[in-house]
């Protein structure tokens, strides 16, 4: 095995076993390649590289090899590459596509080993992405967009680039492997509207202090990502946290432990197959708020009661919904863990997600978690992008 396959796997396995041959283009944005290879791998994928001659320009089929352990395409030979390439995949991403070689493809002409590999995949029905990178008025132009639209008639999928400075970038590496995933992952929640609460609510003490936790909202993030990705119509219901929301899902902003619950419960009056309550919202605000700043030196009592708690009339909104409660705790044993766990799940809710803050989970990208449910309980652990598979596949065995 080539050494740069010991990845495979390592971020999760939402492309595990999937093919993907990844097309490179002559744009400048090919210096992410390497980068994209490994996360597509990284996410479980096998890649192979096929790469027009203006690409080997820019960066080096040996550097390809070592990113992706697999021998590069440059060129057509005797062994007909592309339509082994085009067999071979489940996947044709071109990323960078040049206006040249959408423009190419559109128009039937066919004259590099990635085109080659676009017309065999086009011809047996494979998936096809696009993921543009150009001057933003190459992108705009007429003929590039009457283009595009005819490829999107073929069926082909287009990854919108992030429009700045000028220029139709292209998006982070991990942002594409997203895409990917929304390509080759189940599409099992069409037609569903799921709301996930994510992050810290904080509360004023005065004027410029406030009152909050160190929760970054990651596995709310990831909960409505795995949720969009799988085709449900999502709702993140967001307290300050640190993670950028993903692309494609309604956010709603919120500040304190009242606006998010007060929001929620908007959302929830109008209709939902499944929420989940992954937020960290206050469990205590102070009594009053102090209307000038507080300063140094100065003693200060502050009386804290309890907060306004966001699930209480979930039940009442939502009677048919699953509803997933997380239950954070600090410090305990793995009996009291799932205890308290239970406890929660008496309270009205159908799944339970409970872990002890000191072996992970709040900042962290890696949690250990009990499930629990009327099916029983059990322990995992892992990255909260696996996490949050695991959570909705459980939620979605609920309420089936």
């Amino acid at each position: 095995m080539h050494p740069s396959k010991r990845i495979l796997g390592s971020k999760g396995g939402g492309l595990k076993g999937r093919k993907i041959v990844l097309g490179i283009c002559g744009s400048v944005a090919a210096s992410s390649c390497p980068a994209l290879a490994r996360e597509l791998m990284r996410r479980g994928a096998e890649v192979r590289v096929v790469m027009t001659p203006s690409a080997c320009r820019l960066i080096s089929p040996d550097l390809m090899h070592w990113a992706t352990g697999e021998r590069v395409v440059t060129e057509l030979t005797g062994e007909v590459e592309h339509l082994q390439l085009s067999e071979w995949a489940d996947l044709i991403l071109v990323a960078p596509c040049t206006a040249n070689t959408l423009s190419k493809f559109a128009c039937g002409i066919d004259d590099t080993p990635v085109t080659s590999v676009l017309f065999a995949a086009l011809g047996l029905g494979r998936p096809i992405a696009l993921v543009p990178a150009m001057d933003s008025s190459m992108y705009r132009n007429p003929a590039v967009q009457s283009n595009l639209e005819r490829l999107r008639g073929y069926g082909v999928r287009v990854m919108e680039p992030l429009m700045e400075e000028g220029k139709a970038k292209f998006p982070p590496p991990e942002r594409v492997a997203e895409f990917v995933e929304g390509l080759l992952g189940p599409r099992d929640m069409e037609g569903m509207r799921v709301i996930v609460t994510a992050g810290p609510t904080a509360e004023q003490l005065d004027p410029i202090k406030i009152l909050t936790n160190r929760s970054s909202g990651r596995m709310g993030i990831a909960l409505a990502e795995e949720a969009r990705r799988r085709g449900a119509e999502v709702v993140l219901v967001y307290g300050p946290g640190t993670e950028e929301p993903p692309p494609g899902v309604k956010v709603v902003r919120v500040e304190s432990t009242a606006e998010m619950k007060e929001r929620t419960e908007e959302e929830m009056s109008k209709g939902a197959d499944l929420v989940f309550f992954a937020a960290a919202p206050q469990d205590f605000v102070p009594e009053r708020r102090f209307e000038r700043k507080l300063r140094w030196g100065e003693p200060v009592e502050v009386r804290f009661v309890p907060a306004p708690r966001v699930t209480e009339r979930a039940r009442e909104l939502l009677p048919k919904a699953v509803l997933v409660a997380f239950k954070a705790e600090y410090g305990v044993t793995e009996e009291e863990l799932v205890r308290a766990g239970r406890e929660k799940l008496g309270e009205g809710f159908d799944l339970v997600v409970a872990n002890d803050l000191s072996k992970g989970g709040m900042g962290s990208d890696y949690n250990e978690v009990f499930l629990i449910s009327a099916l029983g309980e059990r322990r995992l652990a892992g990255r909260k992008g696996e996490l949050a598979r695991a959570i909705v596949e459980e939620a979605l065995r609920l309420r089936r």
